[in-house]
């Protein structure tokens, strides 16, 4: 899967006010992958990683495929102390902004993004960044 960097100070996302916790995948009964009750850390498959809470903090933005520019909306899952407060349709900025994109089973493309924390947002606070 390709992981490719974002400049977050020159692409413009806008915050839309919804935050919440990202949850930890766990496998059923009938050998599923679903998310779980529990907040997700942030941590690699090592075992490395801040071992903060991971939230995930939805943006629009814009993009164009073909010619043709659409709005997008994203999960960004960031690595924070506490819930970040976000004010709808404000800037945010983020620090180590990475997408990561794959085809699904069904033949389109899906991307997951994440960040190393919240350099700022709008008005409201942004919580506090990874350490």
């Amino acid at each position: 899967m390709p992981s490719y960097s974002v400049d977050s100070e020159r692409s413009v996302m806008l915050a839309t006010g919804i935050v919440g916790d990202v949850k930890e995948w766990a496998v059923d009964a009938e050998g599923r992958r679903r998310p779980s009750d529990v907040q997700a850390i942030d941590r690699d498959a090592e075992g490395n990683g801040s071992g903060l809470p991971l939230w995930g903090v939805e943006v629009v933005y814009t993009s164009s495929s073909w010619g043709r520019v659409s709005t997008c909306t994203a999960l960004v899952s960031v690595p924070l102390r506490e819930k970040p407060s976000v004010e709808a349709f404000k800037p945010l900025v983020f620090e180590g902004l990475v997408v990561d994109v794959s085809v699904n089973k069904a033949k389109g493309l899906t991307e997951r993004w994440s960040a190393s924390g919240l350099k700022a947002a709008g008005k409201g606070a942004a919580g506090q960044a990874a350490a």
